[in-house]
C-alpha cells in the first residue's frame, strides 16, 4: 500500500506516548487474559480433565487455523500506521473497508474449509466433527476481529483497541455461565469460547462506522512486492510462534491419552501466564519502532530497554511459579489437576523464552531487518519433528519445548545482529 504524499480528510487524534499507549493495551491485555483464565477456570472446573482436555486441544487448533489474519495483522498495522501518520482519513477510510472485504471472505472461507476437514481433523484428536465444525465459526469470527485491531493499533486507536478486547473476554465468561447452567458440556464450552471472539469486532465496526462516517474513502494502492517482503518475516513469526505455543498441545492430545492430556493443557494454560503477561508490549512497539525507523532514528535502546524488561519479569515469573505454582493451577483450574504441577513449572521457562523471541521479531519486522524469518522457522521445525519422533512422556515434552525456545531466541537474535550490522557497515 503507497501512502499518499498529502493530507486528505479529518485528521486523526494526536499520537500518544509509548507510556500511555503501554498502560492502555496493558489494561486491556490483563483484562482480556483475566477474562480468559476465568473462562478456563469455570470450564476446568465444570468439565474435569479429560473433557478439559478437550476443550483445550479445539482452542489450540483454532489457534493454528487463525494464522492467515496474525501473518497478516503486521502489515496492516504497518501501512494504517503510515496512513495516520500523514493525517490521510480518506485512505484510513478505504483501508478499513478493503480489511473488512478482504478478512471477511477469508473469515467465510475459514467456515467452510473447517466444515470439509472436520471428519479427519476430529479423528486426529479423537473428538467429534462437530466440534471442527465450531472451531472453524470462531476462526471466522476471530479473523475479522484481529484484523479490526491490527487497524486500531496501527492507528493508535489503544482505547478502541481495548473497548474489543475487554468486550471479548467478559462476552466468554457470560456466555461460557449460561453453558454451564445449561449443563451444555463440551459443546457449550467450545460454542461460549468461539462466540466470544465475535464480540471484540462488532465492537471496533461500530466505532469505525461512526468515526469515518463523513469521511470520504479512498483505496489504497497495494505495492505488492512491498507487502511480499514484510510477509516473508510476518509469515515466519505468526507460524513459528503458534508451533511452540499450540501445536505441542494437539500432539501431546493425539499421542497420550486423555487424563494426561488434560493435565499437560493445564499445565500449558498455567505456564502461558507468562507469555500472556509480556504480550502487550509487541502490540504497543510494532508502530512505535515503525515510526522511529521511518524517522530515521535510533530504535536499538528501546529494544535493549525492552528486552531487559522481558527477561526481568520472565525470571521473576519462573521463581514464582516455583514457590506458588500450586496455588496458580488451584486457582486457574482446581484440585483436580495437581499432578500438572511440574509440567506447568517447566512449560513457563518455555513461555519466558517465547516472549523474548516475541520481543526480538517484532523490532525485526518493524525495522524491516527480516533475516530472522529462516532461522526461526527451522528452530521451531526441528522442535516439532523433536516431539513427533520422541515423546515417552509429557515432561519429556516440555523439555524439548524448552530447548526449542532456547533455541529460537539464540537464532533469532543472531540473525537480527547480523542484518544491523550489515546495514551500517
Amino acid at each position: 500500500m503507497n501512502p499518499a504524499a498529502t493530507s486528505t480528510g479529518a485528521a486523526p487524534a494526536a499520537r500518544p506516548s509509548l507510556l500511555s499507549s503501554g498502560a492502555i493495551v496493558f489494561a486491556a491485555t490483563m483484562a482480556l487474559n483475566i477474562g480468559g483464565f476465568l473462562f478456563h477456570a469455570i470450564a476446568g472446573r465444570a468439565l474435569g480433565v479429560a473433557e478439559y482436555g478437550a476443550l483445550y486441544a479445539l482452542i489450540s487448533i483454532y489457534l493454528l487455523a487463525s494464522q492467515p489474519v496474525a501473518i497478516l495483522s503486521p502489515v496492516i498495522a504497518r501501512y494504517a500506521a503510515e496512513f495516520h501518520a500523514l493525517h490521510d482519513a480518506s485512505h484510513l477510510r478505504g483501508l478499513a473497508e478493503y480489511v473488512v472485504r478482504v478478512f471477511g471472505a477469508i473469515a467465510v472461507l475459514s467456515a467452510l474449509l473447517a466444515t470439509i476437514f472436520a471428519v479427519p481433523i476430529g479423528a486426529f484428536i479423537r473428538e467429534p466433527a462437530w466440534a471442527v465444525v465450531v472451531v472453524g465459526i470462531g476462526v471466522a469470527f476471530a479473523t475479522l476481529s484481529a484484523s479490526l485491531r491490527a487497524f486500531c493499533q496501527g492507528t493508535h486507536a489503544f482505547t478502541l483497541f481495548g473497548i474489543s478486547m475487554l468486550s471479548e473476554g467478559i462476552g466468554k465468561v457470560l456466555l461460557l455461565l449460561a453453558a454451564v447452567l445449561l449443563g451444555l458440556g463440551l459443546f457449550g464450552g467450545l460454542t461460549a469460547f468461539m462466540l466470544g471472539l465475535g464480540i471484540g469486532a462488532v465492537a471496533i465496526i461500530v466505532v469505525l462506522l461512526t468515526r469515518y462516517r463523513d469521511v470520504v474513502a479512498v483505496a489504497p494502492q497495494i505495492d505488492w512486492p512491498r507487502v511480499r517482503a514484510t510477509l516473508g518475516g510476518s509469515a515466519a513469526s505468526a507460524l513459528a510462534g503458534v508451533v511452540m505455543g499450540s501445536a505441542d498441545v494437539i500432539l501431546v492430545k493425539h499421542y497420550f491419552n486423555a487424563h494426561d492430556a488434560g493435565l499437560y493443557a493445564a499445565a500449558s494454560l498455567g505456564g502461558k501466564i507468562v507469555l500472556y503477561f509480556i504480550g502487550f508490549a509487541p502490540t504497543v512497539l510494532l508502530p512505535h519502532f515503525t515510526h522511529r525507523a521511518a524517522r530515521g532514528e535510533s530504535t536499538r535502546r528501546v529494544l535493549a530497554l525492552v528486552l531487559a524488561a522481558t527477561a526481568g519479569i520472565g525470571l521473576v515469573a519462573v521463581i514464582a511459579y516455583h514457590f506458588a505454582g500450586l496455588l496458580l493451577l488451584h486457582v486457574l483450574v482446581g484440585t483436580a489437576f495437581d499432578a500438572a504441577l511440574p509440567l506447568m513449572q517447566g512449560y513457563a521457562v518455555a513461555m519466558a523464552l517465547l516472549a523474548m523471541t516475541t520481543a526480538l521479531v517484532t523490532y525485526g519486522l518493524a525495522t524491516h531487518r527480516l533475516g530472522f524469518a529462516i532461522p526461526q522457522l527451522l528452530a521451531a521445525a526441528l522442535t516439532l519433528v523433536a516431539i513427533v519422533v520422541r515423546h515417552p512422556s509429557p515432561a519429556y515434552v516440555v523439555a524439548e519445548m524448552i530447548a526449542g525456545n532456547a533455541l529460537m531466541v539464540l537464532v533469532v537474535g543472531i540473525a537480527i545482529a547480523a542484518q544491523a550490522k550489515r546495514r551500517t557497515a
